[in-house]
């Protein structure tokens, strides 16, 4: 989650808009994942049989985008769409033949907004007992590479070091999206929206 949210941050230092969008959206993803303890469905189609404990992509988006709202951040206004409007948004950010519905509006300041809250609930998921085994269940993998000539974890150390001393949602790189303590967050949805037509 921490590398989809700091790639998210540095798009948006960019003025990537959608791709940062995108990427915070699929840490929401990882963290509906999470909150299940789903794997991720490996079948295809529209008409699915996951097995049990599986789930597609905009299920686990859902959920996600779930768990922000009934665990959000209290110095942060809500998160501005519904879940479904996120998957809607995720597909437009990810995909050139999508549009976006009427009265689901993109603007960058939400992606700010779902950044906040993501990080918020990286720090305090692990107050919940059962997320250690959630985590276990869904199966995520660390990507390894070749480091030195050894197979090594990418990013395991250094999150292993870092969570020695801060939360997992603290010291984020790229993260000129958060907001101090002090401010408060409007979203204005009177903006033109982005439709893709």
């Amino acid at each position: 989650m921490r590398e989809f949210m700091q790639a998210s941050g540095l798009n948006l230092a960019s003025e990537y808009h959608l791709a940062a969008l995108f990427l915070a959206l699929d840490a929401t993803e990882l963290l509906g994942r999470v909150v299940s303890g789903a794997r991720r469905s490996t079948s295809s189609g529209r008409n699915r049989h996951r097995r049990p404990g599986e789930l597609g992509a905009s299920e686990a988006l859902r959920r996600g985008v779930t768990y922000l709202i009934n665990h959000p951040d209290p110095r942060a206004a809500p998160l501005p769409h519904s879940p479904q409007n996120y998957v809607s948004l995720r597909n437009f950010a990810g995909h050139g033949a999508t549009y976006l519905a009427r009265g689901v509006n993109f603007d960058p300041d939400t992606t700010r907004l779902l950044l906040r809250h993501l990080a918020h609930a990286l720090n305090s998921m692990w107050d919940d007992p059962a997320v250690a085994a959630k985590v276990a269940a869904v199966e995520i993998h660390p990507v390894y590479s070749e480091v030195n000539g050894s197979r090594q974890p990418v990013y395991v150390h250094d999150i292993q070091t870092h969570v020695c001393e801060n939360g997992p949602g603290d010291g984020l790189l790229h993260s000129s999206w958060q907001i101090q303590p002090d401010e408060i967050v409007a979203v204005d949805n009177s903006s033109p929206a982005v439709t893709g037509r």
